[in-house]
């Protein structure tokens, strides 16, 4: 490819994502590697400003530092600002659980995301080319991927880094050139590049098997295969755009709230498991999660969940109910603690209910108030302090109006509460002994008769 094709592809591609000229300069990312130093010599001959960054992630040794060196003497030359920074990538793997690309993915963008603040830049530009991204494309397939694993890299993208505090704008201005094309150029002009050992040894990870093995395969049947993979990638992000449409409409028909999805509306659509795979994604569930979840759609009895590391799914009869982890572990944690309730005032529980708590001495023309929100009590008859927790398994009440007692879970089955709701059911006792399944009944024994002189009302406060 000669010279002015190469640098008005880089130049169009720029353009297209939005990038200036003077004022803020770009950051380009520096491997030493034949495509990065493309990129920055490409970037300096179409008049930009530059500011290149270096990682060495100390993995190869003598060869890392040998990377870095050259990265340093070749921005000395052009007169271009390098910033470098080193890691502990293996160590950052072991203590995260994650692989060593993964790592490094991460250390890399998260210092990408915080050089980008601090330098002000435009956006970050990165070397990926067309290789790189049919590369990616057969590696998604190969492992398992659903529709936005086939449609290749975007020229431009924002990546949020891992503690969710900085993000850069990343540009990808080289997608529509070729390893070939590249490396042809910089012969062209007698550079030269660093090549990493590593990228040489198919054995050494899968996306080297597919670049020297499997690709030339596929290349004896057809020598275009790179670009005809390419253009698919285009066709199939244009579909996914439709894709996304028809998912959003689809998942506003069946979400009842924002955190409540309708099973019976979901199972009606055309595809329900891919619809919830999407609904489940941004949550944090796993694609094995969300088909367990879709298998147990028409089976799974109320009470039914599942977590990911940020939500929880709750089936409670025809519904899904989505809430934040934390806040469901933290409320159903503080609200098994018991919680000693004041003699009269207000009080807050932990599942989000105020109580008012009201002494009174009882007059003639006193009337007990009838409503479940209210429960009313002879104060002699009471062990104070009362004190109010949730409602636990094997849990007794002597219903007022009953004889003997019932499980409360049964009180709160005929009383046709959600799960949602009994997973939150609060109970106040009196030494002990439940007094009042709040908001739903009270007990026996403590009624207000003829000879009661004190009364303590608690109200739910709505």
């Amino acid at each position: 490819m000669a010279n002015d094709t190469l640098l008005k592809q880089l130049e169009r591609s720029l353009t297209e994502a939005g990038m200036t000229h003077g004022g803020r300069p770009l950051m380009a990312g520096l491997s030493g590697g034949a495509d990065s130093v493309c990129l920055l010599r490409g970037l300096l001959l179409l008049g930009y400003k530059v500011v290149a960054l270096h990682c060495n992630f100390h993995l190869r040794g003598a060869e890392s530092n040998g990377d870095e060196a050259f990265c340093r003497s070749l921005c000395q030359e052009l007169g271009v600002e390098l910033h470098t920074a080193d890691f502990a990538t293996t160590d950052y793997a072991v203590l995260h659980g994650v692989s060593i690309e993964m790592a490094a993915r991460t250390l890399r963008y998260d210092w990408f995301a915080r050089m980008h603040a601090d330098i002000s830049a435009q956006a970050l530009c990165v070397a990926h080319h067309r290789d790189d991204a049919v590369e990616t494309m057969l590696l998604n397939l190969i492992r398992g991927t659903g529709l936005h694993g086939l449609t290749g890299m975007r020229l431009r993208r924002t990546l949020v880094s891992s503690d969710g505090h900085h993000s850069v704008p990343v540009v990808r201005p080289m997608l529509g050139l070729s390893r070939q094309d590249i490396e042809q150029w910089l012969r062209d002009r007698h550079h030269t590049w660093r090549t990493d050992s590593t990228n040489l040894d198919p054995d050494e990870a899968m996306r080297n098997a597919i670049r020297l093995r499997l690709l030339p395969m596929m290349q004896q049947l057809n020598p275009s295969v790179a670009e005809s993979l390419n253009a698919t990638a285009h066709r199939l992000h244009e579909a996914e755009l439709l894709y996304d449409e028809a998912v959003a409409n689809a998942r506003n028909a069946v979400m009842q709230t924002n955190d409540c999805i309708d099973i019976n509306k979901l199972l009606a659509t055309t595809a329900p498991r891919t619809l919830l795979h999407e609904m489940l994604k941004p949550l944090g569930f796993t694609a094995a999660q969300a088909d367990e979840v879709a298998v147990n759609l028409s089976t799974a009895s109320s009470g039914a969940q599942w977590w990911s590391d940020t939500h929880r799914l709750l089936r409670d009869r025809n519904l899904l109910l989505i809430s934040d982890r934390r806040a469901t572990e933290q409320m159903l944690t503080e609200a098994a603690h018991t919680m000693i309730l004041p003699q009269e005032g207000m009080v807050a529980t932990a599942t989000g209910i105020r109580l008012d708590i009201r002494r009174q001495v009882r007059t003639p023309d006193y009337v007990v108030t009838r409503s479940k929100n209210t429960a009313t009590f002879d104060l002699e008859k009471l062990t104070l302090p009362l004190e109010v927790r949730l409602a636990r398994r094997g849990d007794r009440l002597r219903p007022f109006g009953m004889n003997g007692t019932r499980l409360v879970s049964d009180v709160l089955t005929d009383a046709k509460l959600s799960v949602a709701a009994k997973e939150c059911q609060l109970v106040v006792t009196s030494g002990g002994v439940i007094v009042w399944v709040v908001g739903v009944r009270t007990a026996a024994g403590y009624e207000v008769d003829s000879s009661t002189r004190h009364i303590m009302t608690i109200s739910i406060m709505v």
